[in-house]
């Protein structure tokens, strides 16, 4: 596991710990023990208290693990639901637009210019 991904978790695990318990009764023991386990026992999250979650210069890796938490353990089945769709959007947009990137007609006009 990468040093940038241990970080994360740290990062993780910090503001896991912020959150209440039943909260943190919705995610599995196995997946808080792996955060745990894995974390960089060196880095120190810097979170500022007065600051929202959105706020806080946090690691890449650590938003995406939060996103994971949150859609599979926290938010309800309506939002899951209406994440998903989001998510078929707009891999349904970015693959039309590798479509035009990179059609056919496309690469033959660069080559012949």
């Amino acid at each position: 596991m990468t040093t940038e991904y241990q970080n994360a978790l740290a990062e993780v695990d910090r503001i896991l710990s912020l959150m209440s318990k039943d909260m943190l009764d919705k995610i599995p023991n196995s997946f808080l023990k792996f955060i745990k386990q894995k974390k960089s026992k060196s880095y120190i999250p810097n979170l500022n208290m007065e600051l929202s979650l959105n706020q806080q210069n946090l690691l890449k890796e650590t938003r995406a693990i939060l996103s994971l938490i949150y859609r599979s353990y926290l938010c309800n089945s309506e939002e899951s639901r209406r994440l998903k769709i989001n998510d078929r959007i707009e891999l349904k947009s970015k693959q039309i637009e590798l479509n035009k990137k990179y059609s056919y007609e496309n690469l033959l006009k660069k080559e012949n210019s």
